[in-house]
């Protein structure tokens, strides 16, 4: 990769760290190829957590332990034609398909579907599979946007979903699913409310330990120094709270100044912090920016005395937000919009935090005390 640019989505260059979540799907792994079933995986987090990059390594795990990964979409859930041109993709042998169309059909490319009969297609092609399916699914937020599901495909793919879910094809099948942390309530839409334990993982930041062993692959492959900045690599990793979108903010200008200069001064250091800090305050303006500044204001006086490491309620943000003037609607609708854009997150017990440490002081201090 050139030293002038690095990728902030997608498969991680360099991975570490995510280990009890990575066990904890290998032994899901084991445990539903064994008997033959099927459930949904499903891993939160707000935007920058690396869910893309996660879900790239838990496919990797998948295949290493003899499970066939499919990348899909959300229509591949509904549409046997797109099904069948992605187990296609993956290497499987596919003769043709056709299905009878009867008098409300639905076109999906070169094939016409019936309604009545689609869920029942697809569960047929699953069912088919010779190798446990692992079946991957990012972004699958979208499943809970309006209109992103056909009206008249809603009912068949609640009935795939489910079967997946319930493992009710009879072949060992799993749904890996990751997305923003709307992902859950989106399920809940298709009638999935409970996940297996451990099934559903609320994905944070990553330890100091790994933070640091990111950067340091960054600074000696990318930056082509021969030893360890153990300073560079220390300092960094504090400012970036172990938030992977936040390694790739400081580890850039760190990659480029290493890569011209070769030698680690503090004058290079203080130079790094800076544009990485600058990125960083960009990254949290983008964050929130279909969120107006007065309703910043808002949002940030209700989470002000939330400890950077504690969580709280919705109805007690709801309810501050309510004291600051907006109505019931309006501070749903608020609440809503901040955890579909990561201004907070999910944790465990249903409750809410703001993600990133630094995220927590640029929102309190530029709007709730500013």
């Amino acid at each position: 990769m050139s030293s002038n640019f690095l990728k902030d989505r997608g498969p991680a260059k360099y991975f570490h760290g995510r280990k009890e979540i990575i066990d904890t799907f290998n032994g899901a792994l084991e445990l539903f190829r064994e008997d033959k079933d099927g459930t949904t995986f499903l891993i939160q987090g707000a935007p920058g957590a690396g869910k893309t990059a996660l879900l790239d390594v838990l496919s990797k795990h998948a295949k290493k332990n003899g499970w066939k990964p499919i990348l899909i979409n959300t229509n591949t859930l509904w549409s046997p034609d797109e099904l069948l041109r992605r187990l296609d993709k993956s290497g499987r042998q596919i003769t043709s398909f056709s299905a009878e169309a009867g008098v409300d059909h639905v076109g999906h490319g070169s094939l016409n579907i019936n309604i009545k009969t689609a869920a029942h297609t697809i569960s047929d092609i699953l069912r088919g599979q010779k190798k446990p399916l692992l079946l991957i699914l990012d972004e699958a937020q979208t499943l809970g946007m309006p209109d992103v599901v056909p009206s008249e495909m809603k009912g068949v793919t609640t009935s795939i979903l489910k079967e997946i879910h319930n493992g009710d094809l009879g072949r060992s099948i799993m749904l890996l699913a990751g997305g923003l942390g709307t992902t859950e309530s989106g399920f809940r839409t298709f009638g999935i409310s409970r996940f297996m334990r451990k099934c559903k993982v609320p994905l944070g930041c990553l330890s100091h330990e790994s933070t640091c062993a990111i950067i340091r692959d960054f600074l000696i492959h990318e930056g082509g120094v021969s030893k360890p900045p153990i300073e560079w690599i220390e300092t960094i990793a504090e400012r970036t709270n172990g938030w992977p979108q936040h390694i790739i903010s400081y580890a850039d200008p760190a990659v480029k100044y290493l890569a011209s200069k070769q030698t680690p001064t503090d004058e290079g250091l203080d130079m790094v912090l800076q544009q990485g800090r600058e990125e960083q305050i960009e990254y949290y303006d983008q964050r929130a920016h279909d969120i107006d500044e007065d309703l910043r204001q808002a949002f940030a006086r209700a989470v002000m005395d939330v400890p950077t490491d504690g969580t709280t309620t919705k109805p007690a943000i709801t309810s501050s937000l309510k004291q600051n003037g907006l109505t019931q609607k309006e501070a749903d609708d608020l609440f809503t919009q901040a955890l579909y854009q990561g201004v907070i997150d999910q944790r465990k017990g249903g409750r809410y935090g703001i993600p990133i440490p630094s995220l927590h002081a640029w929102l309190v201090d530029g709007y709730a005390k500013g």
